[in-house]
């Protein structure tokens, strides 16, 4: 039961795409840990990126929470 319960807000989160959402939010529609995604961060900081390296998910500091963009299922 909550199993389906969770799939069904993944749904709902998918449907109402293209904007910014939460690490744990992003992570629970992707599959992926919140370390995960730290992770790739902290790599970007190391190679002197301010944003994303190609290929990995968009993100951006909104003073210190962190925010990913969940594009829209048509993009």
């Amino acid at each position: 039961m909550q199993a389906q319960q969770q799939t069904t807000t993944a749904q709902e989160i998918i449907s109402c795409s293209g904007r910014w959402v939460t690490e744990r939010t992003y992570a629970q529609v992707h599959g992926l840990t919140k370390g995960t995604l730290s992770n790739w961060r902290f790599r970007d900081r190391l190679a002197g990126r301010s944003e994303a390296a190609p290929g990995f998910p968009r993100y951006r500091h909104f003073g210190r929470a962190v925010r990913y963009w969940l594009p829209a299922e048509a993009e």
